[in-house]
């Protein structure tokens, strides 16, 4: 089970670093590459997702404790920035701007959970 966990955690921390910092380096230059990186972000955030989902249902299993509201508040955020980047294609720079925000609050909820009572 340790090592079932030790993957989930690395693909988890993987695939968000790879989301995260591509979302935040695209909002400051190298816009004409936001739609060749759409795909690779979103195989990212699912990646991500999934991992963070599998992890939930092993450690997590249903606690309401602080550190739980806070995880699920960030997994919230990063569900909300995979739909935005997927729904407004249009407009990528928007999309890349919103998600990043959005993103980085997943990231502090994740930092943060252990430590809030």
């Amino acid at each position: 089970m340790h090592i079932l966990v030790m993957v989930l955690l690395s693909v988890h921390a993987l695939a968000g670093v790879f989301w995260v910092g591509s979302t935040l380096a695209l909002t400051h230059s190298y816009f004409e590459l936001t739609p060749k990186l759409f795909r690779a972000q979103m195989l990212a955030a699912a990646l991500a997702v999934a991992a963070g989902l599998a992890l939930w249902g092993i450690v997590i299993r249903g606690a309401q404790d602080p550190m739980a509201h806070t995880l699920a508040l960030g997994a919230l955020f990063a569900l909300v920035a995979a739909g935005v980047q997927g729904s407004m294609r249009r407009t990528p720079v928007r999309s890349q701007r919103i998600a990043a925000v959005l993103l980085s609050a997943t990231v502090v909820c994740m930092v943060i959970a252990p430590y809030v009572t």
